[in-house]
């Protein structure tokens, strides 16, 4: 026995909508959101991003930075240290990936793949093969201490 479905519905009753015509419209959207997400990661790696974070930050006056005791500064980018030489700026990105390191009890480890340096910078533990970075410190005219990021000094560099 066949039964009959009526090709319009009775007055009163809504539409249907055919089960077809739902899965058609189902995967018409699954291609558009692919699409749009394939478009919006070619945007970025193309470069089209937000603005690069700012690289040069005014710090605190020199006395603010104690002894043996790395300073995380500028949003946790960079560590102020100071020896009996003087001031000095490590870089928190590790040489391997780029993950920011985070000091611990006097040297530093990267969270992601387990590199560790030393209060230095040099490697201690792999996989990263290049110690960290040092950037300038400098003084403004009023006596604070200016970091910028992307000048590199060497590791007998002092403020």
């Amino acid at each position: 026995m066949r039964l009959s479905v009526p090709e319009d519905p009775e007055p009163g009753l809504p539409a249907r909508f055919p089960r077809r015509d739902f899965l058609a419209l189902a995967g018409r959207g699954a291609l558009w959101a692919t699409l749009g997400a394939a478009l919006v990661a070619l945007g970025r790696f193309l470069g089209f991003a937000p603005a690069a974070p700012p690289v040069t930050f005014t710090l605190e006056a020199p006395a603010a930075y104690p002894s043996g005791v790395f300073t995380p500064v500028a949003d946790g980018r960079a560590f102020i240290g100071r020896d009996g030489r003087g001031l000095y700026a490590i870089v928190a990105t590790c040489t391997h990936l780029g993950c920011l390191v985070q000091a611990r009890r006097g040297d530093f480890e990267c969270p992601c793949h387990g590199s560790r340096f030393d209060s230095s910078g040099a490697v201690i533990q792999g996989p990263a093969q290049r110690p960290l970075v040092r950037a300038e410190l400098a003084l403004d005219g009023q006596g604070h201490v200016v970091l910028n990021l992307s000048r590199e000094v060497g590791t007998d560099f002092r403020l």
